[in-house]
């Protein structure tokens, strides 16, 4: 006899395709033992590909293609009691394709960057959790490394972080090479570049997502056309990253096409978790508590093909992980002691998935 779940949740899954099949789907899960409902699109819109909810998990903010490409923000009241999404604001970027979303720590920016044009744009949030009119925008100027000749003939930019301090913005630029620095006026929310005003990364190495240890000081980024992280340190006082040390994502003598995706520390600070889309796989390292340094675990398959995003439970019991080629999303269940990863079960049929996020349910 099978015991009682212990916690419940809503799992939302973000396509990125343009259909009537296309936008925000709601699923309902329980674990452990991992039990699945069934699965709804709540949201249609097109190139719903990035999902951020707030702190409280009351608002989510969702990326959507409007005409002619241009990029647009959506923002979504949550109810806790049905997972359901009402929409009550949107917002136009400055740029199209917009492939990240970010709240700053004190939840009244919203941050957006598009990857074709490398243009930053900034939100105002209000308490109600609207969007205010476009504050700033502006573009990542520079003709690329030219390393990758394909992908790096000019800025990318990739993602977008606030520091624990929230004094200062980080931006991932894959054309460039570069993780760019800005300071962020947190009453005005306008960024300006900071005096270290970026890092250089290898050349070639294309910096994607990056993450962050709970200590603040330890700065992980996954380097998506070298199959790499990168450790960094942060001092919030100098306002500098510093590099520390490299390891490899894929295994010795892999030959194939690749690039890395998504990267994400363990609630505990214990563990870290990255994506390879090629080999299709999850590497897990353990964190060394000392320098955090990392340690290879697990090399372990996603599940399908192209593993686009991926999440933790809060509890770091569970890693859901979107695999955009197949059309599914795959649950692992995650040992407590090593960080190791153990495939549950397959969710199929949710079409061109690349995000998923998993809430524990009230």
């Amino acid at each position: 006899m099978s015991r009682e779940p212990s916690r419940n949740y809503f799992a939302y899954y973000g396509t990125s395709g343009s259909s009537e099949t296309d936008g925000i789907i709601l699923q309902g899960a329980s674990y452990a033992p991992l039990s699945l409902g069934d699965s709804n699109l709540i949201s249609q819109h097109a190139k719903a590909g990035f999902l951020r909810l707030n702190q409280s998990s009351d608002l989510m903010f969702a990326t959507e293609a409007g005409e002619g490409g241009v990029g647009v923000v959506n923002a979504f009241q949550r109810d806790a009691e049905s997972g359901s999404l009402t929409k009550v604001s949107s917002g136009v970027a400055g740029g199209g394709g917009l492939c990240h979303l970010n709240l700053d720590r004190s939840e009244r920016w919203l941050f957006a960057v598009s990857y074709q044009d490398a243009v930053v744009s900034v939100f105002p949030v209000t308490e109600e959790g609207q969007l205010g009119e476009l504050a700033q925008s502006f573009k990542l100027e520079g003709d690329g490394s030219g390393v990758d000749a394909e992908r790096q003939e000019a800025p990318h930019a990739h993602s977008i972080y606030a520091d624990p301090t929230n004094r200062y913005l980080f931006v991932c630029d894959l054309g460039m090479d570069r993780i760019y620095v800005f300071q962020l006026d947190a009453t005005s929310g306008v960024l300006q570049p900071a005096e270290t005003p970026f890092l250089e990364a290898h050349p070639g190495a294309g910096p994607r997502h990056l993450a962050f240890h709970p200590n603040g000081q330890w700065v992980y980024a996954i380097n998506e056309l070298n199959g790499t992280i990168a450790q960094y340190d942060w001092s919030a006082e100098a306002g500098t990253l510093s590099f520390k040390s490299v390891v490899d994502t894929l295994p010795g003598g892999f030959e194939e096409w690749n690039t890395t995706a998504e990267i994400l520390v363990h609630p505990s600070g214990r563990f870290l978790y990255g994506s390879n889309r090629g080999h299709d796989s999850i590497v897990v390292y353990a964190i060394d508590e000392k320098n955090g340094a990392l340690d290879l675990v697990q090399r372990v398959s996603s599940g399908g093909k192209h593993p686009r995003n991926f999440v933790l439970d809060s509890a770091g019991s569970l890693l859901a992980v979107a695999n955009r080629d197949s059309d599914n999303v795959v649950y692992f269940s995650i040992d407590g002691e090593s960080g190791a990863l153990e495939p549950l079960e397959t969710v199929e049929g949710i079409p061109a998935c690349t995000c998923v996020r998993l809430l524990d349910r009230d």
